[in-house]
């Protein structure tokens, strides 16, 4: 022990009060105790110093007198460690079993300790009355806050499991909110493959694909700020809404700025959304779409390339129950694809903090050859994959493709 060793006469002179107040003294004239605290050491630690290592033979029952000093289960400085209070003791169990300790212990601020040595122990302390009742004491003290901790981690761990089970559920339960893939399979001239990867065990991202009607097919895409439940309880929010909205009204403007009134209505927690919604008429070749503070989806073909869709007047929805939007519209051919997809496609970041960006995205559909849309729905997931690289995902990855196969 690397410490300042104090002069036990000196200490025990003038330090009889603070020895006489220690629970290993209750109820016992100090008078009994004087000649035995004559026989053992006193150190004064400063930050930092140790008491314990384990490997390291112990032979010492440590009582912390002043300061504190703390039981590091792995390392010195881990955060899995407890303290340990003035009056209380170290080092008692490798001198009963007689093996070497577990656990570092050292010093915390500066602190002054009482070390008794194993021998002056069995020889001189138990010898006086009551001792042993009161080292017994605190050691069933010990052991029984030890108990409730354990009982407390215990049941954490047990309310860990089962919220843990219940995320399992939710995560199934919003993957069966959207639509099952294939989509659209029945529709003829129309393709439609998606895909969602949540960040965690639930997301915010969902996507949607339903018929209005035998030419009229109705696909969104949309991002809720935030994650987790509160997140994926808004999207399940956002989905009715959509699915209401657009099959009474089968008008776009009508159903994001309902939609957008709704979404502000009794929204105390100010939860917002990005989403796009579009149109495709497939008898008269027509794609109508709205964007609320959405990425810009890409529109194009294998053949002659692809473009950022011109982004029409809209905000997010649920913040302003004023917001104006507007429409706009694109003709369609045969091969024409649109991708829509969310922010965690463009800003997935590889090791070295870079991000897989619009023009990365662009870049990769101007390089492919012509494919059925679930292969390039899983070409661009594979693509972010290999970019990021390892690297841990932050948001949620969502992707839809609409092709047009003829008219």
């Amino acid at each position: 022990m690397t410490v300042e060793a104090l002069d036990p006469g000196a200490f025990v002179r003038g330090s009889r009060n603070l020895l006489a107040a220690l629970p290993l003294c209750e109820g016992i004239t100090f008078e009994l105790f004087e000649p035995f605290f004559l026989q053992c050491e006193y150190c004064r630690l400063n930050p930092g110093d140790l008491l314990l290592s384990p490997g390291v033979p112990n032979h010492h029952l440590y009582v912390l007198l002043s300061g504190e000093i703390a039981i590091y289960i792995d390392f010195v400085g881990s955060t899995k460690n407890f303290t340990v209070a003035p009056g209380e003791f170290v080092g008692e169990v490798s001198i009963i079993d007689g093996l070497t300790p577990t656990g570092f212990v050292a010093a915390t601020t500066d602190s002054v300790v009482l070390a008794i040595h194993e021998s002056v122990l069995w020889r001189e302390f138990f010898r006086i009355p009551g001792s042993a009742r009161n080292l017994l004491r605190q050691l069933a003290r010990r052991m029984r806050e030890r108990n409730v901790a354990m009982q407390k981690s215990v049941e954490k761990a047990i309310r860990l499991e089962h919220l843990e089970a219940e995320l399992r559920i939710a995560s199934d339960l919003q993957a069966s909110m959207l639509p099952v893939r294939p989509l659209l399979p029945t529709r003829p001239g129309v393709c439609v493959d998606a895909l969602m990867e949540p960040a965690k065990e639930i997301g915010g991202d969902f996507y949607d694909a339903f018929a209005l009607d035998e030419d009229t097919v109705c696909v969104v895409i949309g991002d809720v700020a935030g994650k987790g439940v509160p997140a994926a309880l808004f999207m399940v929010r956002c989905i009715t809404l959509l699915r209401t909205q657009m099959l009474q009204s089968r008008d776009l403007l009508h159903t994001i700025h309902a939609m957008n009134v709704m979404l502000c209505d009794d929204n105390p927690k100010c939860m917002f959304v990005t989403m796009m919604v579009c149109l495709v008429d497939v008898r008269r070749a027509r794609l109508d779409y709205v964007n609320g503070g959405h990425n810009p989806a890409l529109f194009g073909n294998f053949r002659d390339g692809f473009e950022f869709l011109a982004q029409p007047k809209g905000i997010l929805l649920g913040i302003d129950p004023d917001a104006a939007y507007e429409s706009a519209t694109r003709k369609l051919n045969a091969g024409d694809l649109l991708v829509m997809y969310t922010d965690g496609i463009t800003e997935a970041m590889n090791p070295v903090n870079e991000e897989f960006s619009d023009r990365r995205l662009l870049d990769f559909l101007k390089r492919q050859p012509e494919q059925p849309v679930g292969e390039l729905v899983h070409g661009i997931q594979h693509a972010v994959r290999e970019f990021a690289a390892g690297a841990e995902q932050s948001d949620d990855l969502t992707l839809l493709v609409l092709g047009l196969s003829g008219h």
